[in-house]
């Protein structure tokens, strides 16, 4: 059976059997084909793969959560865990420090997205459309004729509030 004749087989995409393949849990054999190799499947373990996703508790047991007893209290932190169970005070403090470093991590990631858009000192298309007015395509195609000048940084511009500001105001003075 061709990939596309095994992918209608278990109801899945040609990308889906090539990751099964890539993982694993398909074999292909490569017969020569008219200009390059064509994967075959054997339609035994097609059969099997099937059955296989159709059935995973077949495979693999249930987990079962053990019922916590009474001596056990469930554990608040990681740094408690480790002190509990009598780990070294080094590898406590370098947890407690990296849980501090992500909740600081946490907490600039919220401050920066907060920050009025006035007051940002390089603007994105679509930030400098809310600012300014002006709809975004008009911001895009104005950088494209290069009447907006802006840094391109990566696959993105970025655009100074003030060279936003002098656009709009060239703009309205030849509305005028």
């Amino acid at each position: 059976m061709n990939k596309s004749d095994a992918a209608n087989f278990l109801g899945k995409t040609e990308r889906a059997i090539e990751r099964y393949v890539k993982d694993g849990r398909l074999s292909a054999r490569y017969v020569a084909g008219k200009t390059r190799s064509v994967a075959d499947f054997d339609e035994a373990e097609l059969k099997r793969l099937k059955h296989e996703l159709d059935n995973p508790s077949d495979l693999r047991p249930a987990l079962a959560k053990p019922t916590p007893t009474n001596s056990e209290q469930p554990r608040s932190s990681a740094t408690q865990a480790l002190q509990r169970d009598g780990e070294s005070a080094s590898m406590t403090m370098f947890v407690s420090m990296l849980s501090d470093a992500l909740r600081a991590t946490e907490t600039q990631a919220n401050t920066v997205a907060d920050v009025p858009l006035r007051d940002k000192m390089t603007l994105s298309f679509k930030e400098a459309a809310k600012l300014s007015g002006v709809p975004e395509s008009h911001l895009r195609e104005a950088y494209a004729s290069g009447s907006l000048r802006g840094a391109k940084i990566g696959r993105g511009v970025r655009i100074t509030p003030e060279t936003l500001r002098k656009y709009v105001d060239v703009r309205m003075k030849a509305k005028k």
